[in-house]
């Protein structure tokens, strides 16, 4: 398939299910389509798009990141602002909860080693942990890159534009959803499967039990992916989601260190106490 339809898909929210079908059996009229209609309409919308101009990486292109493709619900095109280019160098997802508790500067303190200048960071550019990660980040002049859950045309929160301007100027901006896409609750569910996706590990900071950071934490589970948290106090309901995690088979968070080296020499846990 040409990437002009790949662009095309996407700007119409195109489900992958769809693309693939057309990727083995080529342009089929929209009745033929085994969808519901609302489906079959932003198909036929797709279609019949005039010229597109977004700055956009989608299947096939060579910065695209291709493990995307292989997650549950998988994501073949993704808008972006900023330098595509950092999708190439050694990632490390960072997340945690919205309400930090009063100990989190301290333990993210802790986790100083992953703010290093050959790791990009991934985060959500929400409130609390994930806008820490992204200023530490900065501060640090480290790559980061924040995985947003609208249209990159409509920045949100928008109390964090001035950050957002910042990483667009020294990291990345990604949105799998095209200009114009207003705000649902559902999408920062959705992004969430992106920011697991886009890393081999994921390190929870802190999170309560039911939280946006729990979702992100199965989506990573999911998938595969090497889930770190770091463990707290067990009568605080600011680490009862990362204490749980850790009691189901999380990795305890003891020696960051470690771990960032692992990530950034891409190996595995168990190689890196070789080195």
């Amino acid at each position: 398939m040409n990437r002009e339809l790949y662009v095309r898909f996407a700007m119409c929210q195109v489900p992958y299910t769809i693309v693939r079908l057309i990727e083995q059996f080529g342009i089929v009229p929209s009745h033929e389509l085994p969808v519901s209609k609302r489906l079959r309409n932003r198909y036929e919308q797709a279609l019949h798009l005039e010229q597109i101009e977004e700055a956009i990486l989608v299947k096939g292109d060579p910065l695209f990141p291709t493990m995307l493709l292989t997650i549950p619900q998988p994501v073949y095109a993704l808008f972006y602002r900023g330098d595509p280019s950092h999708l190439t160098l050694p990632r490390v997802s960072i997340i945690g909860s919205r309400t930090p508790s009063p100990q989190h500067l301290s333990r993210m303190r802790f986790l100083q080693s992953f703010f290093h200048p050959d790791l990009v960071t991934v985060s959500g550019g929400a409130y609390g942990i994930d806008a820490l990660v992204h200023r530490l980040s900065l501060k640090h002049q480290q790559k980061t890159i924040a995985v947003l859950a609208g249209g990159l045309d409509s920045l949100y929160p928008t109390s964090h534009i001035p950050l957002f301007d910042r990483i667009e100027s020294h990291g990345l901006l990604l949105s799998e959803y095209p200009p114009g896409t207003p705000i649902r609750k559902f999408q920062f569910l959705e992004r969430n499967r992106i920011i697991a996706g886009l890393t081999s590990s994921l390190i929870i900071v802190e999170a309560a039990k039911r939280s946006g950071t729990m979702n992100t934490a199965s989506h990573a589970l999911d998938q595969g992916k090497d889930v770190y948290c770091l463990p707290g106090c067990p009568t605080e309901s600011f680490f009862t989601g990362t204490n749980q995690l850790i009691a189901e088979g999380a990795i305890p968070l003891l020696d960051p260190e470690e771990v960032s080296k692992s990530i950034r020499l891409n190996v595995d846990k168990w190689e890196s106490r070789l080195l």
